[in-house]
């Protein structure tokens, strides 16, 4: 039988590489995500929504914020 050979921590550079990788991920999440919003924008201004969406927007948010009450124990909803 072969002896199992324990697992080897991360070199500091191996941990660096892992870590840019990440940063480099997110900055093209994070423009992806720019574009969209400005595309998103743009289009609302095209179609002359901005006011209604704002109002739906609003709408929803309050909705959405409303403090939820749980019941008690026992209670019944």
């Amino acid at each position: 039988m072969e002896k199992k050979m324990a697992k080897q921590k991360p070199t500091k550079k191996e941990i660096e590489t892992v870590v840019s990788g990440i940063i480099n991920h997110l900055r093209f999440i994070e423009e992806k995500v720019n574009a969209i919003d400005n595309l998103f924008g743009l289009y609302l201004k095209w179609k002359e929504d901005q006011e209604e969406f704002n109002k739906f927007v609003e709408l929803t948010f309050k909705e959405t914020t409303e403090p939820i009450v749980e019941n008690e124990p026992g209670e019944s909803k």
